[in-house]
């Protein structure tokens, strides 16, 4: 079991961070704050699920006998996109409240998840 941890350090990593953030955002109901008609919608425990859902499974992934490539790509491209939206996100928020969201180190994360992708084995195992 830990020889893949070994091997793919950085998707344990990163699904243990997917599965924080969206903790994170579960836990905190009034975090968004813009724009005002979607604060409901963007605070919705559901928001931070989907953060939870791809780092589990990104776990999940990892911790089994067989590694998928096919799985690889999923969890990762939707790691990414969720990653890549809620850097945009905090940065529009932070435009138009003036109020800092941590969009800056959300941007890196989406940065390393993004060339962890890239590196990836694309090939079949």
């Amino acid at each position: 079991m830990w020889d893949k941890v070994k091997t793919y350090p950085e998707h344990f990593w990163l699904g243990v961070g997917l599965i924080a953030i969206g903790v994170w955002l579960i836990t905190n109901d009034r975090f968004f704050m813009w724009p005002p008609y979607a604060v409901d919608f963007f605070n919705d425990d559901l928001f931070g699920g989907f953060f939870v859902a791809d780092g589990l499974g990104l776990l999940l992934w990892l911790l089994e006998g067989s590694v998928s490539v096919k799985w690889n790509r999923r969890f990762i491209t939707i790691a990414a996109c969720l990653m890549g939206f809620l850097s945009s996100y905090q940065f529009l928020i932070w435009v138009a409240t003036g109020h800092y969201m941590s969009w800056i180190s959300n941007t890196i994360i989406t940065a390393f998840v993004l060339i962890m992708a890239r590196r990836s084995d694309t090939r079949e195992s």
